[in-house]
């Protein structure tokens, strides 16, 4: 793994400025939200902790996130709780349509037409160089809510409670194309999906993420050292309003970032599923059950082959 690790690291510094991509804007009410004004931000450059089998700690603004990595930055994004209370706190109603938005660059480099104007209601774009913002690794868009325990505060929240996944954008399986990642190829061309309507009134944290799993080679079993997956997490802060006069419970769902340990459901596949030549039998999205704001679905693509 430490090999793995290194090549990683050489790819990420190949390109500091638009190496990955990071998760910054929020959609509401058919209004963009300022970049980061609802979403905890990262610290950058960070050092991650240390692990034996590496000394690759150091990650930039949209570098991916590792298992091994600090569980707050599995959760939320690297140092999130800095940020935490600068970050305001997004109202919106159970039942509500919500729209994300990615960036590619680092915050340093934000120019204003890259959140101005954007085309077909965007709330990125690169209009300098005609850029998409597009998504440069393939793997599915997942969406928890957290809700923040009773006596604490969402600013000091740090999401070590349970998570429940309500959205997933993932791939399709045809004879021609087994694994097509719907993102990867802008399919939805907007990111948009609903809180659902029975989430019980409170403050959570919105977690976004896209998951490129790591793979197992020829032999090898879940579990063992494999490539690990990359993850890029971030966190919106949330109040959510429940008008309606039906109790509703939330229901108990994963820990973060246990559910994204390697040999999880998701979190590694055979190198043909990672090529995308084969899907994997039994192959589920990554981060559990998918609710569906009444019961849970086993999330998994829905294959034509």
């Amino acid at each position: 793994m430490t090999c793995l690790l290194f090549l990683a690291a050489l790819t990420a510094v190949a390109s500091l400025t638009e190496a990955h991509f990071t998760f910054v804007r929020v959609k509401h009410n058919n209004e963009w939200k300022n970049p980061l004004q609802y979403i905890r931000n990262k610290t950058s450059p960070y050092d991650e902790q240390a692990y034996y089998l590496s000394n690759f700690l150091g990650r930039y603004y949209n570098w991916p996130t590792y298992s091994i990595d600090r569980p707050e930055s599995i959760r939320c994004g690297r140092d999130n709780m800095a940020h935490a209370s600068s970050t305001e706190v997004l109202t919106v109603h159970a039942g509500d349509e919500l729209e994300i938005a990615q960036q590619r660059s680092e915050p340093a480099e934000w120019k204003p037409d890259q959140f101005e104007n954007c085309p077909d209601g965007k709330g990125t774009c690169y209009h300098e160089d005609g850029w998409y913002q597009d998504f440069n690794h393939p793997g599915p868009l997942l969406v928890h809510l957290s809700r923040v325990p009773s006596g604490q505060n969402i600013t000091t929240y740090d999401g070590t409670g349970d998570w429940v996944k309500i959205h997933t954008v993932g791939l399709t399986s045809t004879p021609t194309s087994p694994v097509l990642w719907k993102l990867y190829t802008r399919d939805p061309p907007h990111m948009t999906f609903k809180i659902p309507a029975t989430v019980p009134a409170g403050q959570y944290l919105m977690r976004m993420d896209v998951i490129w799993s790591g793979f197992l080679n020829a032999g090898q079993k879940p579990g063992d050292d494999g490539t690990l997956a990359q993850m890029y997490p971030s966190c919106a802060q949330l109040n959510i309003i429940n008008n309606s006069t039906t109790p509703t419970t939330f229901p108990t769902g994963v820990k973060i970032p246990e559910i994204f340990m390697p040999g999880m459901p998701g979190m590694e596949t055979t190198r043909d599923m990672y090529s995308q030549t084969s899907l994997d039998p039994n192959y589920t999205y990554p981060g559990g059950d998918l609710w569906d704001g009444e019961k849970f679905i086993v999330d998994k693509p829905v294959s034509e082959l």
